[in-house]
Order: C-alpha cells, then structure tokens, then sequence
C-alpha cells in the first residue's frame, strides 16, 4: 500500500496521493478497535479454547516477534542518531525492550533451555518475561506522549539519551542473565494475580496513551505511516489483555503472540514498503511521528522569536517575508546535509533573525532606493554587531549568536565583520549566508527587479568557494533545483550584494 496525504501543516514534507489509492489508515484503525476485540468473545466463553502444548512451536512464534523488534529498533537506532529527538529514542527503546525480553520468553520456554519451574516456585521466568515484554515496551512507548514533550525536547540536549541507552542495555542484559542463568526470577509471582493483572492494566493503559497520541498526528495529516503506528499500539494493548485473560497453551493464550506477532510486523511492513519506495527511513519516521521542523513552529515556540521578527519586518518593510523564505531555506539545507533536530531548530531561529540588528540602522539608509554611499555602506555593516548585542539582551539565544554575527562573512576572507575565512566561520553562518543570498537575489529590492530562478541558481553556484561554501551551496541547488547538476557550474568569483 502507498502512504497516502490529504494535508500537511507548514514545514512538512507529505507524499503524493495516487489516483484510485484509498487511504487504508481509517480502515486499519476499525479492525483494530472492533473486529480485534471482538474475537474474544467467543475465546473467553470457551475458556480460552482447548490447550495446543508445543513448547518448539512457541519458541519458533516469540523468536520470530523478537527478530522482528530486533530490526526495527535497529533501524530507529539509526534514526535517532540522525535526528537526535527523544520521541524515536523512546520509540526505538520500546522496541528494543520488547525484542529483548520477548527473546528472554522465548528462550525460558520449558525444555528450551531451561526446566518447568512453576513446581518449585509461585512463578517462573518465561511467565514473568511475557508480561514485562508488554509493560517495559509500554512505558518506554508512552514517553514519547506526554504532554508537553515537544517543548520539552526544545529546551533538553540530547546528550545525555547515549547514557540512557547504555543503561537500557546493561539493565535489559542483566536481565536475560539472570532469567537463563539463575532462579532468582522465577521465585517473583509476577505471573500470579493480582501482579499479573496489575502488569496487564498498567500495559494496556501505557499503550493506549501513546496510540491516542499518535491519533491526534494521525487526524492533522492523515498519513498512512501514521495510522499504522495507531493500529500497532492498539493490537499491543489487546494482546496485553488477551495474555491476562486466558490460560496458558490455549488458544487465546497462543492469540496473544499472534496479536504481537502482526502488531511488530505491521511497523516493520511500514519502514520497509515506505523505504522500497525511494523514501530514507529518516523522512519515515519523521511524517510518522510529525517530527519535522517547522519554522512556524519555533517562532510560535520562543516568543522572543515572533516579537524581534515582527520588529524587523515593521522596520523594514522593503523585505517583509525575506526573514520566513530565509529560515525555511536554512532548513531545506541542514536537511540535506543529514543535520538533527536541534540542529534544524537553531538554523529556523537564525534565519528568522539574521537581520534583527537592522532595527538599529536609521532608516533613510534602510530605505534608500538607490545605492548605499561608502559611508552608509560602513553604518549598514554594522547590522550584525548590532543583532548580536540585541540577541545577548533576550538571554534566549546561544548558537543562533554566531549565525547573526558572522552570515555576511565570506569563505575567501574578504567578508565582515572580523574577516573570517573558510571553517573558522560558523557552520549555522555559512548555511545562512547561503540562503540569505539566493533569497535576496529572487526578491524584488528598491535598487533592482528579481532575477529569475535560474539566473539566481547561476548567480550563487558562481560564488561557490570565494564567497559562499561551495558544498553549502550545491546542498541549496539540491533543494532549489533537485534536477540541475552543481558541479556544472563554474566555482568563479561573482560580485552581489546581500545586505
């Protein structure tokens, strides 16, 4: 099945819905919610149904279930490395947990590799290990849904999350350890009411936050992704209830791996369909979960943003808008060069007020219409020290500093205000140095009419390594332009103005 999108707010990057293709998210979430539950009925009047006692057949089912957890954590593993957002660490975590402990399940299995302890002790570890294989992945599952995440994750660095997963993973080994090596675990009545049932409630409840979550993603923009996602929290809740419901070995007990079984299969479908369709499993799991920056979000998001904006727009009126096409540019580049959530954030915020320190130069020279005079010309390069003692006084910005001091630097030297060259300039200032230009030349100026697309695309990629960094602007091409070839363009000197 194709992903399929009906809107996208600001920012987002949505796919293209094809003609006769029905949106089965809606589809998926009624079986999901209806015609799933109702199975138990008949399951729960028989008692479960009659017992199927293959210990093999269950170690077969459970390792195939946490294979496939295995994959997918691995795969957001590599995600969250990419986009460094605790929402897909939590995510990948829950997987992770789930593929591990369900293994630990499967390898406790009586006759597997360890005997039937349930006649010495109250519980055992296979019993345990199914239950926790549900509440730890619900947990985990649920973080990434609570409220107030996103503005959490705006003001948290990301650093700590390697110390995070490296404790998951130390306390998820030690866990395996001790339910194969030991009988410590199965002396736990985690198996026995009313442990049993308060595990089993505790899941239920975790995983219907995080799919009601994921709802509200999935109503904004309606993504098949995003449905699916919905459905596999959904499937994970029920098979939690159906473990508690019935005996072991009977039918709906065997119900409840089948139950985990489509649930990891169906996220697993999702990455894989998505990614044979020319789709990277970054730009997945960012419609999935609604992860992509927005620039209209983080001027929504830090107050102080919306307001020095607005000023600068008052104040220069000839450029109403530049400050908005900027910002969405810097961040069309950082993505293309593979750059993280924080990272794209810094780069909307610094786009948004590269300019701000134009709100200290007077206006007859703000708004001249013809030419600049040397002197007015030294009064307007002082815009960016002055953006930058602006920004110090809000106490909100730190990296975007660097980006509104140094965007008018160039990479041969000759730039200003300090005469910085090549790597000494700031990353986040070179992106936007590469964005403000191609802006200002596609925009109408009191000096100048716009030039066209193409011409600006040769404009800029002619100032590729004297003026601007040359991989920053063939990134931008790419953007602009996905067709064009960069490296056809000549790396020559070539005089403009971005003031």
């Amino acid at each position: 099945m194709q992903a399929t999108a009906r809107a996208s707010v600001a920012g987002q990057r949505f796919l293209p819905r094809s003609s006769g293709v029905i949106d089965a998210g809606p589809a998926l979430m009624v079986l999901a919610f209806v015609a799933v539950p109702a199975t138990f009925i008949p399951l729960a009047l028989a008692h479960g149904g009659p017992l199927i006692v293959v210990p093999y057949q269950h170690f077969y089912i459970v390792s195939a279930v946490s294979l496939i957890a295995a994959l997918i954590a691995g795969l957001l593993a590599v995600t969250t490395i990419q986009i460094g957002l605790y929402r897909v660490l939590f995510i990948c975590l829950g997987f992770m947990s789930m593929g591990a402990i369900f293994a630990v399940h499967g390898l406790t299995t009586p006759g597997i590799l360890v005997p039937n302890l349930f006649a010495r002790f109250a519980g055992s570890a296979v019993a345990a290990s199914a239950y926790l294989s549900l509440a730890v992945p619900a947990v985990f599952f649920a973080a990434g849904y609570v409220p107030g995440m996103d503005r959490l994750e705006r003001r948290l660095p990301f650093w700590p999350a390697g110390w995070l997963v490296v404790f998951v993973t130390a306390a998820l080994v030690a866990y395996g350890t001790i339910a194969i090596k030991t009988w410590m675990l199965a002396q736990l009545p985690l198996s026995l009411p009313p442990y049993s049932t308060a595990l089993a409630v505790a899941s239920i409840a975790l995983f219907f936050l995080a799919a009601f979550g994921q709802a509200r993603t999935y109503r904004r923009t309606r993504l098949e992704t995003q449905a699916n996602l919905v459905v596999a929290f959904v499937l994970l809740a029920e098979a939690a209830a159906a473990m508690v419901l019935f005996p072991v070995w009977s039918w709906g007990w065997w119900y409840y791996h089948l139950l985990m079984l489509a649930a990891v299969g169906l996220a697993f479908r999702t990455l894989l369909v998505a990614r044979v369709h020319g789709r990277s499993f970054r730009s997945v799991v960012e419609s999935a979960l609604q992860l992509e920056v927005s620039v209209a979000n983080e001027e929504i998001d830090v107050e102080a943003v919306a307001a020095l904006v607005a000023a600068v727009e008052v104040k220069d009126r000839e450029t109403q808008g530049h400050n908005h096409r900027v910002a969405e540019l810097c961040v069309k580049i950082g993505r293309e060069l593979g750059m993280n959530a924080s990272d794209l954030r810094t780069l909307a915020r610094a786009g948004l007020l590269h300019d701000v320190g134009k709100l200290g130069i007077p206006d007859a020279i703000l708004h001249k219409r013809g030419p600049l005079t040397d002197e007015e010309w030294v009064v307007m390069k002082t815009h960016p020290e002055i953006g930058l003692k602006i920004l110090k006084r809000c106490g909100h910005f730190r990296r975007e500093l660097l980006a509104v001091l140094y965007h008018h630097e160039h990479v041969d030297g000759t730039g200003y205000p300090h005469g910085l060259a090549g790597e000494a300039i700031p990353i986040e200032a070179r992106i936007v140095a590469v964005a403000d230009t191609y802006d200002v030349l596609t925009s109408d100026r009191p000096y100048r009419r716009a030039l066209s697309e193409s011409s600006a695309v040769e404009t800029v990629a002619q100032a590729a390594g004297t003026h601007l960094d040359a991989r920053l602007v063939h990134a931008l091409l790419r953007t602009v332009r996905p067709s064009a070839e960069p490296s056809t363009y000549p790396e020559r000197h070539h005089s403009y103005s971005a003031s």
